[in-house]
């Protein structure tokens, strides 16, 4: 049954602040969704526009059209007869009334991954699948945040791998050399409740397989923020940033 919705006070912890605020509220919680899930605390709202890369409310994947950002969430799958899901639903959420969902399970190569791209690709009959990344210059940040939790089909708790592709091992780059998405990663404890998370560039690093290997990030050449899970998973998102 759909968990009551009613103020009530709560000490709230983020990467930002510890704080207490009285007026947070809880959200109506459907079955699967995260536990005790708050809505976003409201100096959030606050924030300047032209960091948001994706709130998913259009009710649709693209990006936030904003300092020239025109991409969208894009799913990667080794097609190996997994399960999954990449959605953008009502059912739990952080903030407003959108979320991403992110499930899978089942796979038995490389897996599956969902990406926000921050450019649309082009077409070019010379890359796989016929579309080339586009790079962004992200030099005006130093990385990204977000709110996430795991929901109720995720199975055992476990870190979910995170990070950034960029042009030299995005798998459309045209740079790689057969070991492409060797992408820089971080490994982000979720739980199940909603969380905000705030990811360094960095912080993150390669795995140490791609060709080329490039250890230090091209920030000026960022191609979408990753996530890109090793095992059954079940992801909520919401509010994605970038961060100076």
């Amino acid at each position: 049954m759909p968990r009551p919705h009613a103020p009530f006070a709560l000490c709230l912890v983020t990467w930002l602040a510890v704080g207490c605020d009285a007026t947070i509220e809880p959200i109506t919680v459907a079955p699967g969704c995260p536990d005790r899930p708050l809505r976003e605390p409201p100096e959030f709202d606050d924030e300047p526009g032209d960091r948001l890369v994706s709130n998913f409310e259009n009710g649709a994947k693209e990006l936030a059209q904003v300092n020239g950002r025109d991409g969208s969430w894009i799913l990667g799958s080794d097609l190996s007869g997994g399960s999954w899901t990449a959605e953008v639903s009502k059912k739990c959420v952080a903030h407003g009334e959108y979320s991403g969902h992110f499930a899978g399970s089942g796979y038995t190569s490389w897996g599956i991954n969902w990406t926000a791209v921050f450019r649309k690709a082009v077409y070019d009959s010379t890359v796989a699948y016929s579309y080339a990344a586009v790079p962004y210059d992200g030099r005006a940040y130093q990385g990204i945040s977000f709110f996430a939790a795991l929901g109720g089909e995720n199975g055992p708790d476990h870190p979910i791998p995170m990070g950034i592709t960029t042009m030299d091992n995005a798998y459309n780059g045209k740079i790689c050399k057969g070991a492409c998405m060797d992408y820089y990663r971080i490994d982000v404890p979720l739980i199940r409740s909603w969380k905000r998370y705030k990811l360094l560039f960095a912080d993150m690093a390669q795995g140490n397989f791609g060709v080329p290997h490039v250890p230090t990030m091209r920030k000026d050449q960022l191609v979408g923020f990753i996530i890109f899970p090793d095992q059954q998973f079940d992801i909520w998102i919401d509010d994605v940033r970038l961060e100076p």
